[in-house]
């Protein structure tokens, strides 16, 4: 048997991250109508298998302390690329089929990825019910079949390497213990109930006549837009807004040639920001299309956050750490521009929102739900992963779940619709508890307003810079924030919303 060379997979590894982000950039941009990633898989037959995967795991085994952290990085990447070239159809298959899926209400056709945005927008209260029950149907119809098979054979994959479940070979390979977040984020649940229940009632209430107990599913998008806010957060402010927030941070976002902002209005296009970091850092893609809303504003930032990291990254480290590793720490600086919209002398300064107070309340009580909603999506997904056979029974568990979190009934037919591949959902709740200390650490630190602040933005440079080489818990302990936990969240979400 050939040994495996290291070097050369690297090398392979990184020509096949910027192929496939490149192809979701053009898929997802609008210009390219098929999603092809067999494709993009195909080309680098040598890189997923597991032969490669048991000889990275060997290899690794020769490594010792800190440098121990790249290989690492290394083969968590080809295990999630195994898990993607056995399932590459299947994920065009869901893909396309997802692009071109449609639904009908009321005599009017609307696009499947579209309709959540037609039922965010909808006032009448029984149409966007009407929205959901023709999505939720699609859903069943078109994508969980598919997923079924998706999810069920990654379940099997997880045994072919070796491992009792798929929650066992991510545990494994990404370091984390699953079941350990899982259950700091359920006393993160308990301890927020009382302010979560009163304040979603309060607001529900003033907002649309509702008590919490009267609130259904199809609400909260309708709640979450707050089409009250449109005339500050417009769709024609929204580029020069972030604009002169990078502007305010010294970055002058023209002349990042390394930054492609891609603003083209596309009949496919999707329509919510995100970002392609094709090659770290010399080729970024920051893809919107601006419809206005603060929850546009919110996605906006949060891909700007993202794009900021990869573009500031050192470009002499090695590819594991420019494009591996833990990805709980670039969702965590997304998360850091995306609370701007949490942060008052932010909406001053740039928006001239003086009057916010209103606002920052449902902003608030949106952040805490979401916050709820993934601890409640990763209880499911530590059942759903250790699943061996059958999935039909855990639509009911990822309705309970859910519900129990977020205090509304879920329906559910978004049981795998609503599951992202690695325990994704597990980077965004660590990332979440990242984010909290630093936004910590730069307020006590740099004020309120450190989003001006040069030497606020020269500690966000030097964490940038190290790419992904350290994790979320390395980093936060190298720069000050002590232990990743929740209590800054809770000390953030009791200041802005009461005890």
């Amino acid at each position: 048997m050939t040994p495996v060379d290291v070097d050369q997979h690297r090398r392979r590894a990184e020509e096949f991250i910027g192929a496939l982000d490149l192809e979701y950039y053009q898929h997802f941009s609008g210009q390219k109508e098929v999603c092809d990633f067999t494709a993009i898989y195909d080309r680098f037959p040598e890189l997923f298998t597991k032969q490669t995967i048991d000889e990275l795991e060997a290899d690794y085994k020769n490594y010792k302390g800190e440098s121990r952290r790249a290989p690492a990085y290394l083969l968590a990447f080809m295990v999630d690329g195994f898990m993607g070239a056995q399932t590459k159809e299947l994920t065009d298959e869901i893909a396309n089929a997802e692009s071109q899926a449609t639904i009908e209400v009321d005599g009017e056709v609307i696009g499947l990825r579209q309709a959540s945005i037609a039922q965010a927008n909808e006032a009448d209260r029984e149409r966007r019910q009407r929205i959901q029950d023709a999505r939720l149907a699609a859903t069943e119809e078109v994508l969980n079949p598919r997923l079924d098979r998706l999810w069920r054979k990654a379940h099997d994959l997880a045994r072919v390497l070796g491992y009792d479940d798929y929650m066992a070979l991510y545990s494994e390979v990404k370091g984390t213990d699953y079941l350990m977040l899982r259950a700091q984020m359920e006393g993160f649940l308990q301890d927020t109930e009382s302010i979560y229940e009163r304040s979603l009632d309060k607001l529900a209430f003033a907002k649309m006549g509702l008590g919490l107990s009267e609130l259904r599913s199809s609400d909260l998008p309708y709640l979450w837009r707050a089409a009250g806010y449109d005339h500050v957060f417009t769709a024609e402010r929204l580029l020069p807004t972030f604009t002169a927030t990078l502007a305010g941070m010294g970055i002058d976002l023209a002349a990042q040639n390394n930054v492609h902002i891609d603003a083209e209005p596309r009949e496919l296009k999707s329509p919510r920001a995100f970002c392609s970091p094709v090659r770290v850092p010399d080729e970024i893609y920051l893809c919107v299309m601006p419809k206005g809303g603060q929850d546009d504003y919110g996605a906006l930032l949060h891909e700007g956050g993202h794009t900021e990291h990869f573009a500031h990254t050192d470009p002499s480290l090695p590819f594991e750490f420019r494009h591996l590793g833990d990805n709980s720490v670039t969702e965590g600086f997304a998360f850091i521009f995306d609370h701007l919209l949490l942060n008052p002398r932010w909406l001053e300064r740039y928006l001239d929102f003086t009057d916010s107070a209103d606002f920052l309340t449902l902003a608030n009580v949106i952040e805490l739900h979401f916050l709820r909603r993934y601890s409640g999506k990763l209880a499911y997904e530590t059942i759903l992963h250790t699943q061996t056979g059958p999935l039909d029974a855990m639509a009911q568990v990822y309705s309970d779940k859910l519900s129990d979190a977020v205090r509304v009934q879920i329906p559910s037919q978004n049981y795998l619709a609503d599951v992202d591949d690695g325990f994704y959902a597990a980077s965004y709740l660590r990332a979440w508890l990242l984010e909290g200390a630093f936004r910590m650490i730069l307020q006590d630190r740099y004020s309120m307003e450190w989003f001006c602040n040069p030497k606020a933005i020269d500690f966000l440079r030097q964490l940038w810079s190290h790419g992904q080489n350290f994790n979320a818990d390395q980093l936060l302990l190298k720069n000050g924030g002590g232990k990743l936990d929740a209590d800054p969240l809770k000390h953030h979400i009791e200041r802005a919303l009461g005890r």
